[in-house]
């Protein structure tokens, strides 16, 4: 049974004109919450079996289907959504043609507007413009009291969320990872929205759920670029184009950026790249490639500078301050793009590796399915750091505020991250766009 907390009566005034408060009571039939008993969304149970229209993915299919929404859990949050991005990594499951386990929303991030909110809510109220995130920040967990939040229990603590919403044969959906957002409704935790007070377009904002803010969080929240450091990113898709846009911000001298795909190189010189280069021809001298771009403006040792050498020993000494792997596995076997050359990504986590100074810093982002051998002498004598790439170490209260405002002051750019924009009805095709990588950013605008 969930725990029940007091509700003060002047967030009670300020939610009964749109949303009161949630009581104990199921409301329509709805069966409870995999965490603690259901409750009707309102007083008047109109948010209990709300009917709206979501992509599902059931069986092999992926359509826009009607549902019927749920009893909501008391520290949940039903949002109107208005604007979500498909993420890449959601191509493997999406587009696959092996059966589904169970029907469900796709995605795991979006932006909307709080229409109803449960009784143990206090992060939000009704008429809220909300970001969901695609990791929580709950406060109290192990990891988030002790400065982690990014790896919040809630996220990675392996819950079973319970489903949001019914078909019309009355066959259970669920959302993914707890969220999905490809849906005219959101029904989520609390933990996962993070309120915004400002008028930056919904399109933009959602874009902070997941995306460009798991890049940009990278150099800002947790690698910390110093300006004037050497920065080296692999992959411009989205992720990679926020690592990028840290640099630029945070005046890192060089954002060196290596990608297959010509239109991203192209782009990423646009978005503050100062050196695009392509993996294909350079094949392993890529590496090679970094170490003389960072290697500095002098050899003596004596006046801070680096070595010049290119004995394997020297040319450890050269390198990038920070490299970004964000240029993942291969998930979709055929992009109309340029060819990844190592859809692995196995070989990329090396060069990435490699790629690094003596103390210098790598953080791979990019997902890798399979075991990536690293030299043993390296690991224990270069000191180089590898930081996991759990959404750039964000810290969604703290940091996507920051980030609205920098979005404000121009100086961080979400807008022409937006290739393409879409309708619900056009969702998978949204998807599919994803997958073939001829877009940087597709967004369903649903209002």
């Amino acid at each position: 049974m969930a725990r029940k907390r007091t509700v003060d009566h002047s967030r009670r005034a300020l939610l009964k004109n749109g949303a009161a408060v949630v009581g104990g009571a199921v409301v329509g039939g709805s069966s409870a919450d995999a965490r603690g008993q259901g409750a009707p969304s309102v007083q008047t149970g109109t948010m209990t079996g709300r009917p709206f229209k979501a992509l599902v993915r059931s069986g092999t299919g992926l359509e826009v289907q009607d549902l019927r929404l749920r009893a909501i859990h008391p520290r949940m949050v039903v949002l109107r959504t208005q604007a979500v991005a498909p993420c890449y990594t959601i191509v493997r499951g999406a587009l696959s043609t092996t059966p589904a386990r169970r029907a469900s929303i796709p995605n795991h991030c979006g932006f909307g507007v709080v229409e109803a909110v449960g009784s143990e809510v206090r992060r939000v109220i009704v008429g809220d413009r909300v970001i969901v995130a695609g990791t929580s920040q709950c406060g109290a967990c192990y990891q988030c009291v002790h400065g982690r939040p990014d790896m919040c229990q809630f996220t990675l603590g392996g819950d079973d969320f319970g489903p949001i919403a019914d078909r019309r044969d009355g066959t259970a959906v669920y959302a993914e990872a707890g969220i999905g957002g490809i849906s005219e409704v959101m029904a989520v935790y609390e933990e996962y929205c993070v309120p915004v007070f400002t008028d930056v377009p919904a399109a933009q904002l959602t874009l902070l759920g997941d995306q460009l803010t798991s890049g940009f969080s990278a150099g800002q929240s947790l690698l910390h670029f110093e300006p004037g450091s050497d920065v080296a990113v692999f992959g411009a898709g989205p992720v990679g184009l926020g690592v990028v846009q840290a640099g630029r911000v945070t005046g890192a001298a060089q954002v060196i950026v290596v990608e297959p795909i010509k239109y991203r190189r192209d782009f990423a010189l646009k978005m503050g790249a100062t050196t695009v280069l392509d993996p294909t021809p350079e094949g392993a001298n890529i590496v090679e490639r970094i170490r003389e771009l960072c290697k500095g403006p002098n050899d003596r040792r004596w006046a801070g500078g680096t070595s010049w050498v290119k004995s394997p020993a020297s040319a450890l000494a050269r390198g990038a301050d920070y490299v970004v792997e964000a240029a993942g596995a291969l998930s979709f076997p055929t992009p109309k793009v340029e060819a990844q050359p190592d859809p692995t990504n196995v070989t990329t986590v090396r060069y990435a590796w490699d790629s690094a100074r003596m103390g210098g810093h790598v953080m791979l982002m990019g997902m890798t399915f399979q075991d990536v051998p690293l030299p043993g002498p390296s690991l224990a004598l270069l000191g180089r750091t590898i930081h996991p790439g759990q959404q750039g170490g964000l810290h969604i209260m703290r940091d996507l505020p920051r980030f609205v405002k920098l979005i404000e002051r121009g100086k961080l750019d979400a807008k022409s991250m937006i290739t393409k924009t879409y309708t619900l009805a056009q969702a998978r095709q949204a998807i599919q766009d994803t997958a073939d990588r001829t877009i940087i950013t597709g967004v369903i605008e649903l209002g």
